[in-house]
């Protein structure tokens, strides 16, 4: 008995992790909300959710176990450009830290409750993510694992004491099961599909996995050696592991269902009202109140909840960074620390994230937002899922099943994305389509002779003068293309000046951003100085950033380029020149960029992807010279600004030759 029992569970413990992570960001964000509006009646949109979800985990699991690798090994090896798999997830991660922040602000929230009034939420906050630092510090995965051990025992326990103090009725449960769509329910349900049993969170899964095998030589070994009989004895343990995880997933959810029906049922609100965070919160303590210690024993498992969450997706996107960063390190020839080491940094680089999303008012919105995003990469990656099973030995595999579920639900996952996301279809997608008359003015500019000009470095100040001209022009454009919305400019300003600096340098797309953030400022509004800072400083990343690539673009890399300028114009300059002034309320500003960033962001891309492809047969955009001073920027600069002299027939011949 006691060997069946270890051989069969020889796995046991990252489901629990994944059940931890996944189970925060659908408990009180989604799930008690969902309760409240439409009952029990949508448990079949939950179930058909964590299908797919499960057949996502283990595709990852049957990779890990079958090569001994992580997904994250393989995502360097994925067709496209290089590292593009490597860098998209990275990027994710690091923009999935503010949900991370907010679920702590949600601990926070249910803490101050117990202790109204004696600390600062954020305070609390505070504290909490430094007992975080401090259960991560030794970076043991033994440790890890035992603590959630404990938080989902806790849970457990709470749960069956609550289905006996509140059993639900047998008939409103099963009705659940069958699939029906309530009026108004449509974007509820795609909310589910987004939201529940997590998204990206579930390739954390392959980490713990594999720090799982590592303390076990004997699995490492034969996990490493493509053994069909070693794989199909420890993938039953695996599949067992996943399906305990979800499990738990499951449970949570609908349990959080039923609260928030039980909640609503007892409140005098309108059906179609809008719940915010302190009613539902209010009306499920009314419920559970009923029972001895029944609200603080609510709170605290809420917070268990919510703390786990942070804890161990803290800890999965740590190891999953810190792997990809020396992966790309080791393969491009450069020394960086060990992967402990990046572990460690990459807690610091979370934790300054994380410390950031404090000062936003309203976390719930944060974790949406993210969710929504988060879920149209997810999709991406679970097609490289498929692509990678089909790399794997026939026996390791999936079967025509699993591959339609995948297909389905990646498909699906990319879709509801968004739909959930409405900024990018609303405004996104007709800017794309107002960039392509720069895409046609682009191309006829790659045939001039000015642009050659400029991409060998035979550009005299003329030729840089009427280049800061043009690209002016079209970052005018931009702003007079763009979309208004709610006081702000959803535009494609920024494209010009970053081109500018690609074909020019600094000082040519600093410029060029002045005159584009010129006109801007021109137009007036809450939001005319930030949008003036980010343009100028749109143009001098990018001249930097040629500088730095010695003249040589890939699409990864203006992909990045633009990604990075947006997340810099509307995550730091935006808030920094806009809160501290009393110009607008912190709500503002973060509604403002849930707005804007995913529409901008992609329109920028698309830009900058045009513009690649235009030169992808030149071998350099820009040749540096041998040194990068400011020496040389102010004389450049200084030249620049200076009116262009008209040249006498004899100057220009000797130019000419």
């Amino acid at each position: 008995m006691r060997r069946w029992f270890r051989e069969t569970f020889v796995f046991f413990g990252p489901g629990l992790l994944l059940a931890i992570t996944a189970a925060g960001e659908a408990g009180v964000t989604e799930a008690i909300e969902i309760g409240a509006h439409h009952g029990m009646t949508l448990i079949w949109a939950v179930l058909f959710t964590l299908i797919f979800k499960y057949a996502f985990t283990n595709g990852i699991a049957r990779y890990t176990l079958a090569t001994g690798h992580t997904i994250f090994d393989a995502l360097g090896r994925i067709p496209g450009p290089k590292y593009w798999g490597s860098a998209l997830i990275i990027i994710v991660y690091l923009i999935e830290m503010l949900a991370i922040g907010a679920m702590l602000m949600f601990a926070a929230i249910f803490l101050d409750y117990l202790l109204p009034g004696v600390y600062s939420v954020v305070l609390i906050a505070l504290f909490l993510l430094f007992i975080c630092l401090a259960l991560l510090r030794t970076d043991s995965y033994h440790i890890l694992e035992l603590i959630v051990a404990v938080l989902v025992g806790i849970l457990a326990l709470a749960i069956v004491f609550c289905l006996f103090e509140f059993p639900i009725p047998v008939n409103l449960f099963v009705d659940g099961f069958v699939p029906k769509i309530p009026a108004g329910s449509e974007m509820v349900i795609l909310a589910i599909i987004g939201v529940v049993g997590s998204g990206l969170n579930l390739m954390l899964y392959s980490v713990w996995l594999h720090e799982k095998s590592r303390r076990h030589s004997e699995m490492e070994q034969s996990c490493t050696l493509l053994n069909e009989s070693n794989f199909r004895k420890y993938i039953r343990s695996v599949n067992l592991d996943v399906l305990i995880g979800f499990f738990f997933v499951a449970v949570i959810t609908i349990g959080f269902m039923f609260l928030g029906f039980s909640g609503y049922a007892v409140s005098f609100m309108g059906h179609d009202a809008t719940l915010s965070l302190d009613t539902l919160i209010t009306q499920v303590l009314y419920i559970v109140g009923t029972l001895p210690y029944g609200a603080y024993a609510f709170l605290v498992i809420v917070t268990f909840i919510f703390f786990g969450a942070v804890v161990v997706g803290m800890d999965g996107r740590a190891r999953a960074v810190a792997k990809v960063v020396r992966e790309i390190g080791e393969e491009s020839g450069h020394k960086l620390p060990s992967e402990h080491k990046l572990y460690q940094i990459m807690l610091l680089v979370f934790s300054g994230i994380i410390i950031s999303s404090f000062l936003i008012s309203d976390p719930m919105l944060i974790i949406r937002r993210i969710a929504a995003f988060s879920a149209i990469v997810f999709g991406v990656f679970g097609f490289i899922v498929i692509y990678l099973d089909l790399k794997l030995p026939k026996y390791a595999r999936g079967n025509r099943l699993w591959l339609m579920i995948m297909g389905l639900g990646s498909a699906i996952s990319i879709y509801v994305a968004l739909l959930l996301e409405s900024a990018f279809l609303t405004y996104g997608v007709p800017l794309i389509e107002r960039m392509l008359v720069v895409a046609f003015v682009l191309y006829i500019f790659s045939k001039t002779e000015l642009f050659k000009k400029l991409i060998s470095g035979r550009a005299d100040i003329l030729d840089k003068f009427w280049t800061v001209i043009f690209f002016g022009a079209i970052s005018m454009y931009g702003t007079f293309r763009g979309i208004p919305v709610e006081g702000v400019i959803i535009n494609f300003r920024d494209v010009g000046p970053m081109i500018a600096g690609l074909v020019g340098g600094p000082v040519i797309g600093g410029v060029a951003g002045l005159l584009g953030g010129a006109h801007r400022f021109l137009q007036g509004g809450d939001t005319a100085l930030p949008c003036f800072v980010a343009t100028v400083a749109a143009g001098i990343l990018a001249g930097y950033a040629i500088h730095r690539w010695k003249g040589k673009i890939t699409l990864l890399r203006v992909t990045l380029l633009a990604i990075g300028v947006e997340c810099l114009h509307l995550l730091v300059i935006f808030p920094l020149l806009s809160i501290p002034t009393g110009v607008m309320t912190p709500a503002a500003v973060l509604n403002i960029i849930s707005i804007t960033i995913l529409p901008m962001c992609m329109v920028n891309i698309a830009g900058l992807l045009i513009f690649a492809y235009i030169v992808r047969r030149c071998e350099t955009l820009f040749l540096p010279g041998d040194t990068f001073s400011m020496g040389k920027l102010k004389e450049e600069l200084r030249q620049l600004l200076t009116p262009p002299e008209e040249k006498t027939e004899d100057e220009e011949e000797k130019h000419v030759r």
